[in-house]
């Protein structure tokens, strides 16, 4: 995002890549058009193929120049900048190596990881661009990533508290809420919630040596001011309605992946998203007395709340776990690209 924002440090990786990619080429065509074979054996193949694979070497250097970042290696919004741009004058500076044209078996599977290599980094790129714009516009609640359930359940607690000032204590028959001790001595011991993903991150944690950042607070006007006055107006029809969809719908979604065979599928869930959401609510704000429309709609602004941090979640993933992809097939081209020196050098 930092890179489409400051065009003027691509300026100079584009004027390089252009260069190379037109010099290498105008050279390799003016071989063939005087009758000399334009191939990677030949003095301008060697030169651009050279080139070609001093760039990839230099592409690879991107993951342990940010392992490195204690040493004074240039500033990273350069190196990336870089790394984009000269990692696209690749596809082309390969193919004029090989005489503009794809061989054998080995060089062509070695063009294709190469085309592979360069898609994934336009994607990844692109992601890098466009995802944290759209989150910013779209997800409001946004939060840190590796507190999403912590918030989720500080949410399903203080609508436990709220619904039991507003509505009294939980009528019988109208479900069973599970048990939150352990998630909230976490907490409280600074630790994050473990998640069903990860249910054995707690027991192997020693509490006694966790440094707790910040207290995680959270204060919502609307549900603090609900008191005695909404709970006379409700009548009881009102308070089984409301304790019993909470128990059964409303709370199970917003502790899945808290609590284990707490929720259903979020596929499954009566409020998987948006629009679902907003016409179970009305359903249940037509069952329920003109006196409960602020209570729902404050347990209403929770689950918007949940359904924003699932779209910030799958936003996350997007956004870096394509690194991974790009990374591995990367590391095989730069195996494959020894491989292929060698093979040449054994040959010329």
């Amino acid at each position: 995002m930092l890179l489409a924002r400051k065009m003027h440090l691509h300026y100079g990786p584009i004027a390089l890549a252009s260069i190379l990619i037109l010099g290498g080429g105008l050279w390799q065509y003016s071989l063939g058009t005087k009758g000399s074979p334009a191939t990677g054996s030949s003095l301008a193949g060697l030169v651009v193929g050279s080139i070609a694979a001093g760039i990839i070497l230099f592409e690879l250097l991107l993951w342990p120049r940010k392992r490195l970042r204690k040493y004074k290696l240039g500033r990273t919004k350069f190196w990336v900048a870089y790394h984009l741009w000269l990692g696209l004058a690749c596809g082309p500076l390969a193919f004029i190596h090989s005489g503009f044209r794809f061989g054998g078996t080995f060089t062509t599977v070695l063009m294709a990881l190469l085309v592979l290599v360069l898609t994934s980094g336009v994607f990844g790129w692109v992601m890098q661009v466009f995802i944290p714009r759209w989150m910013l516009g779209n997800l409001p609640q946004e939060t840190i990533p590796s507190q999403i359930d912590d918030v989720s359940l500080l949410s399903a607690l203080e609508n436990r508290q709220m619904l039991t000032v507003a509505l009294g204590p939980k009528p019988p028959n109208t479900g069973k809420l599970v048990a939150l001790e352990d998630q909230l001595s976490a907490l409280k011991s600074g630790l994050s919630v473990p998640s069903m993903g990860n249910a054995d991150a707690m027991p192997g944690l020693d509490k006694s040596n966790a440094i707790v950042v910040g207290a995680r607070q959270r204060r919502d006007p609307q549900r603090a001011s609900f008191g005695q006055d909404l709970a006379d107006d409700l009548n009881g029809a009102d308070r089984i309605e409301i304790w019993k969809q909470y128990t059964l719908v409303i709370e199970p979604f917003l502790l899945k992946n808290i609590v284990p065979n707490s929720t259903r599928s979020t596929s499954r869930s009566p409020i998987g998203n948006l629009q679902r959401t907003q016409e179970w609510f009305k359903n249940l704000q037509a069952s329920c007395s003109d006196s409960a429309f602020p209570i729902l709609m404050a347990l209403q602004s929770t689950v918007e709340e949940r359904l924003q941090f699932d779209a910030q979640r799958m936003a996350h993933a997007w956004l870096h776990r394509w690194i991974a992809f790009h990374a591995g097939i990367s590391v095989m081209l730069g195996v494959l690209l020894i491989v292929h020196i060698i093979q040449s050098l054994r040959y010329m």
